[in-house]
Formats: C-alpha cells, sequence, structure tokens
C-alpha cells in the first residue's frame, strides 16, 4: 500500500495558523473541546498533518458558517451526526426563523394599526362631541325663532284684529252718520 506524500507532511502551529485562517487560541481550544489528538515533537511542540488541518477548517466552517454548536461537533467527529441531517434541520431553523420574524413584522403593523383605530375612534368621539354641541346650539336657535315668530305672528294677528276693529268702527260711524235723520232744510231742499 503507497502512502500519499500529503499524509507525511506536518506543519507547525504558524503554518496552521496561516492555512486554515483560526487564531493560534482558537485552534488550542478546539483541540480541547474536541479531543482532537495532534502529534508533538520529543520538544512537545505541536505538529499538524493534512486530516489535521482539513479537519480544522471543516469544524471552523461548520460553527462559523453554519452555526454548529460544540455539542453538534462532538457528535459529528464521533459519527453520531450525519451533515446533511444538520443542514437539513438547519434549513428548517432558517425557515422558522423567518417565519418568526414575519410575525414579529406582522405582530408590529398590527399594533401601529390598533394605535391608528384607537386615535381614530378618539377623533370621531370628540368630533362627536362636536356634533352634539353643535345639535344643542341648533335646536336652541330653533326654538328661539319658533318661540319670536309666534310672538310676531300673535303680534301679526293682534295688529290685524286691531286694523279689522277699527274698520268695523269706521264703517259703523259711516253708516250712522248715512242714516241719521234728515234735517228741516235737508228734506225741504233734497239735499
Amino acid at each position: 500500500m503507497s502512502k500519499n506524500l500529503d499524509d507525511e507532511i506536518v506543519y507547525t502551529l504558524k503554518d496552521t495558523v496561516q492555512l486554515t485562517g483560526l487564531s493560534v487560541d482558537l485552534i488550542r481550544l478546539y483541540e480541547k473541546e474536541f479531543n482532537l489528538q495532534i502529534q508533538r515533537t520529543e520538544g512537545g511542540h505541536r505538529r499538524y498533518n493534512k486530516q489535521n488541518i482539513d479537519l480544522l477548517i471543516e469544524i471552523k466552517k461548520r460553527i462559523q458558517e453554519q452555526n454548529w454548536s460544540y455539542k453538534m461537533i462532538n457528535q459529528w467527529i464521533q459519527g453520531e451526526i450525519v451533515p446533511e441531517a444538520v443542514e437539513v434541520q438547519s434549513n428548517f431553523e432558517k425557515k422558522v426563523e423567518s417565519l418568526e420574524e414575519k410575525v414579529q413584522e406582522l405582530l408590529n403593523r398590527s399594533e401601529k394599526d390598533e394605535q391608528f383605530q384607537l386615535a381614530l375612534i378618539q377623533r370621531l368621539d370628540e368630533q362627536g362631541k362636536l356634533i352634539k354641541q353643535l345639535t344643542e346650539k341648533l335646536d336652541h336657535q330653533d326654538k328661539y325663532i319658533e318661540n319670536n315668530l309666534e310672538k310676531r305672528d300673535e303680534k301679526l294677528t293682534s295688529a290685524i284684529r286691531e286694523i279689522s276693529d277699527t274698520k268695523k268702527l269706521i264703517a259703523a260711524a259711516q253708516e250712522n252718520l248715512e242714516s241719521k235723520p234728515k234735517g228741516f232744510w235737508t228734506k225741504l231742499f233734497g239735499k
């Protein structure tokens, strides 16, 4: 069996930082959290092979891009999680988040609509009170006008009666004058 040359090449911590884009502290944290077996020199210095670097890059990708938890990474390393299942779960979670955002947006819009409706109701109440006041004023003016018209009608009726009574008196006086007995001279001369 031939061994791949890439498997024999080892990298220092500094090289690994450059190849993975991870900081020294993050590499050490991942080694500890995920129980990664890294070769060491006799002096205790770390040496990383191609598989170690590929694994660190994959861990970085799953944590930073796919939002995997450390627990999920451990389960994946131990073969308990299939990445496709996590991707399906991740897509489902994204859809749930999207729906939650839409629900929140609808709630916010609903709240604004409710505030608008309350303001509208308050405005309608104010206008209703104003209409009631104006209606009361109009009713008062109608009664005032009606009373004044009745008084005017009474005065006109009274004036018409007086005029009628005066005409009757004048007519009676004229009749009285015409029916007076004629004097001696009037009978004599016929005038």
